[in-house]
C-alpha cells in the first residue's frame, strides 16, 4: 500500500459545500478503504474547521492554512498569502513526511508547486482553462475580450506543459479527455469524473421552504438551480436567467416557483428573492430533499467546464434538466433524449414551459437521464482504475 500525500487549493470533506471538494474527498475516502495511508495539505476557510475531524479520521497528517477569504486585508495580499502558505506547507510536508506518491487536485494548485521536486504525481485538471477562457472570450466585448482571447493563448501553450510536469494526468470528464488528449505527449490520461452525490439522509422527504406546511410537490411547480453562489460563473449564469428567462416563463406560469440554492449568495442576488415566487436558500446540509422537490432543474451557466456536479446530481435523482450547450460539455448526454439544451432566452424558457406542461415528458426524460447517469459514471471502476495506475508508478519509480 501506499502513503499519498493530497494537495489542494479547497478543503476537501463531506458537505463542504463545492462540488470540487466533496469529489476529492470521496476520492481519499475510497484509497483509505483500500488501505493506503493519506495525508492532506490544503487551505481551509474559517467555518469549514468544524469538518476537520472526518478528514483527520481517514488521514494521518492534515495540514492547513488559511484560505483568503478568511484573511483580513486586501483581496489581492490576502489572495498572495494564502497560496504563498499553501506553497510552504507542501514544501514542507513533502521534505518531512516523504510520502510514496502525491496527488494534485486543480491547474491552480499545481501552479503554485512549479519548481518544487516532486514524489511519482497524478494531477486532476477538473477544467481546461483555455476552452473555459474561449467561452469568456465569446461572451466579452472590447478589451475584455481581448484579455480573454490572450489567456486563451497563454493557457494553450502552459496547460499542456504543466500537465506533462506529472507522471500521470486525470480528466474529470469525457470533453476535458478528449481536449487534453492530443497535447498531453505520451503521458497517461484517464478519466476520474466527479460522483453523483447520495442523500446523507436517505429517507428525508422533500425539502419544505420557510413559512409553508406542506412538502414541495409538483404542484406549483418548481425550478431548482443548485451552485456555490459565490463561484462567478454561477452568478452570472442565474442572473442571466433571472433577467431574461425566468420572465418569459412567469407570464405563462404566474403560479411557478424557482428556487436558488447555494452557499454564500451576494446581496445583489438574495435582493431578487420575493419570498413569493423566487427564493435564495443560501447554504444546505443535503441536498437531496431539494433535488426530491424539484420538478424541473435548470442550469443556465454560459461559462462552464470539467463536469457540472449540479447537474449529474439532478439527473442522478430522476429530475429531468433543462441547461445551456456548454453545461453538458463534459456530461456527453444526448440532447432531446437525457437532457434538454437551449441556449437563448427564448429557447430556454420554452424548453422549462414544454416540461412544466407535459408530466410524461418530465418523467421520460428523467428516467432515460438516470439511466445514463447510472450507465456512464460508476465511480468505483474509475477509482479501481486510478489505484492501478497509481500502484503501477509506484512500482516504476522503486
Amino acid at each position: 500500500m501506499a502513503y499519498i500525500l493530497f494537495i489542494y487549493k479547497q478543503f476537501p470533506a463531506p458537505a463542504v459545500g463545492h462540488a470540487g471538494g466533496e469529489s476529492l474527498f470521496g476520492l481519499m475516502v475510497a484509497l483509505h478503504r483500500r488501505g493506503h495511508r493519506l495525508a492532506l495539505v490544503a487551505r481551509m476557510r474559517e467555518e469549514e474547521r468544524a469538518l476537520l475531524p472526518a478528514v483527520a479520521a481517514i488521514c494521518e497528517r492534515v495540514i492547513t492554512v488559511p484560505h483568503h477569504r478568511s484573511l483580513p486585508g486586501w483581496r489581492s495580499l490576502a489572495l498572495a498569502r494564502s497560496y504563498l502558505g499553501l506553497r510552504r506547507a507542501a514544501k514542507k510536508a513533502l521534505r518531512e513526511l516523504r510520502p510514496d506518491l502525491v496527488h494534485i487536485e486543480t491547474t491552480q494548485t499545481a501552479i503554485v508547486l512549479l519548481g518544487l521536486r516532486l514524489p511519482p504525481s497524478s494531477f486532476r485538471t477538473q477544467d481546461v482553462n483555455w476552452f473555459m477562457w474561449q467561452q469568456k472570450a465569446a461572451h466579452a466585448r472590447g478589451l475584455r475580450r481581448l484579455l480573454a482571447q490572450a489567456m486563451v493563448a497563454a493557457f494553450r501553450v502552459f496547460e499542456p506543459a504543466l500537465c506533462r510536469r506529472h507522471d500521470l494526468i486525470l480528466a474529470i470528464s469525457a470533453g476535458d479527455r478528449a481536449l487534453l488528449a492530443p497535447v498531453c505527449g505520451r503521458r497517461p490520461l484517464l478519466l476520474l469524473p466527479l460522483a453523483p452525490a447520495t442523500s446523507t439522509s436517505p429517507d428525508a422527504p422533500p425539502a419544505v421552504p420557510s413559512g409553508s406546511s406542506t412538502a414541495l410537490t409538483a404542484s406549483p411547480p418548481m425550478l431548482l438551480f443548485v451552485g456555490a453562489m459565490d463561484r462567478a460563473h454561477n452568478l452570472a449564469g442565474v442572473t442571466w436567467f433571472l433577467d431574461h428567462v425566468w420572465p418569459r416563463i412567469r407570464e405563462a406560469m404566474p403560479d411557478v416557483r424557482f428556487y436558488i440554492v447555494g452557499g454564500r449568495p451576494p446581496a445583489e442576488l438574495q435582493a431578487r428573492a420575493d419570498g413569493a415566487s423566487c427564493f435564495v436558500t443560501g447554504f444546505v446540509d443535503d441536498l437531496a430533499p431539494w433535488y426530491r422537490a424539484a420538478t424541473v432543474f435548470v442550469s443556465p451557466l454560459l461559462v462552464a467546464g470539467g463536469l457540472l456536479q449540479k447537474v449529474m446530481d439532478a439527473m442522478a435523482f430522476g429530475v429531468p434538466v433543462v441547461a445551456t450547450s456548454v453545461c453538458n460539455h463534459g456530461l456527453g448526454a444526448t440532447p432531446g433524449e437525457h437532457l434538454l439544451t437551449a441556449d437563448t432566452a427564448e429557447a430556454f424558457a420554452a424548453a422549462v414551459l414544454t416540461l412544466l406542461r407535459d408530466p410524461e415528458a418530465r418523467g421520460h426524460l428523467g428516467s432515460a437521464g438516470q439511466r445514463f447517469i447510472q450507465t456512464h459514471y460508476d465511480s468505483e471502476a474509475a477509482i479501481a482504475q486510478w489505484e492501478a495506475a497509481l500502484t503501477g508508478l509506484q512500482i516504476t519509480k522503486v
